[in-house]
């Protein structure tokens, strides 16, 4: 839908393009998401990226299934373009760079409009496609589920501290070799079945804290560098009181502190998730 793409057909269509290629689908739709605004708004021109055509995403002129199509056929266009580094669109170094870069010439409205978790100096990924804090959190794994996503407010710092649980919980099952989908009883029954067949729950358990632990001192997490995550967390918030109804006073206290200065809230909101993750991931 970032895309701009509504109809069953045009997206699989897409998405087709992007598995013959070999990219993530999830991965690379926030890419050409990124891109296609980047038409829209004129930061970029379609012989930049080395394509014909530019998206339509205005209401007015929207028909499900026609536009689609022809936003479909300009993604089509954009992925054969980063296969073929025509014009400006090498992403060779990952499009977090390409993007840096871009920016020095055009300015940072190029960042601003891309959605992505930074990791050091080069590392970057689209996160998982939940509108929630928990998937822009500064966790030392991302695009895996070793983070809440869950849709109710957390206190950040309480956020934290359940990325960091369910990072236990998620290797539980990986070291195990279980799916995630069998999650609902099978974090609960692994150590179980480990202790009842080997006498080893509380060193499996270690084990896992342990593992977690040493990971988790490799976190070189970056704070947000696209304004687009900071609005991504806002506007999450005023969702939850404005249109959920929730009035806990954490929330309230949050929203008034991204009303009055956005990215001060923002350093300290992320801050406060790094706190819950760094003191509950501790090995000692």
């Amino acid at each position: 839908m970032c895309s701009g793409i509504f109809d069953q057909r045009a997206a699989e269509k897409l998405n087709h393009h992007a598995d013959a290629y070999g990219f993530d689908a999830i991965s690379i739709s926030g890419v050409l998401s990124w891109l296609m605004e980047c038409l829209i708004e004129k930061h970029v021109s379609a012989k930049d990226l080395g394509i014909r055509n530019t998206p339509v995403f205005s209401l007015k002129e929207f028909d499900a299934v026609g536009t689609s199509n022809h936003n479909a056929d300009v993604g089509v266009e954009l992925l054969d373009s980063i296969i073929e580094k025509r014009a400006i669109l090498d992403l060779s170094a990952g499009a977090r760079k390409f993007a840096r870069s871009l920016a020095r010439e055009k300015g940072h409205r190029i960042t601003d409009a891309f959605v992505y978790n930074a990791f050091a100096g080069k590392g970057w990924i689209v996160p998982n496609q939940y509108w929630t804090p928990g998937v822009l959190s500064p966790m030392a794994i991302m695009g895996k589920y070793y983070m809440d996503y869950g849709k109710e407010f957390l206190p950040p710092r309480e956020l934290g501290k359940r990325n960091a649980a369910r990072f236990f919980s998620e290797l539980i099952l990986d070291n195990s070799g279980y799916c995630r989908f069998h999650r609902g009883w099978a974090e609960e029954m692994l150590p179980e079945i480990i202790g009842s067949l080997f006498g080893m729950k509380d060193a499996f358990c270690n084990g896992i804290r342990q593992t977690a632990s040493r990971i988790n001192s490799r976190n070189v997490s970056v704070y947000w560098e696209s304004e687009r995550n900071v609005d991504f967390i806002y506007y999450f918030l005023k969702r939850k009181y404005t249109v959920d109804g929730n009035q806990d006073t954490q929330l309230v206290k949050w929203i008034q502190r991204f009303d009055s200065d956005k990215h001060e809230a923002a350093l300290s909101y992320w801050y406060e998730i790094h706190k819950g993750i760094q003191e509950s991931l501790r090995e000692f």
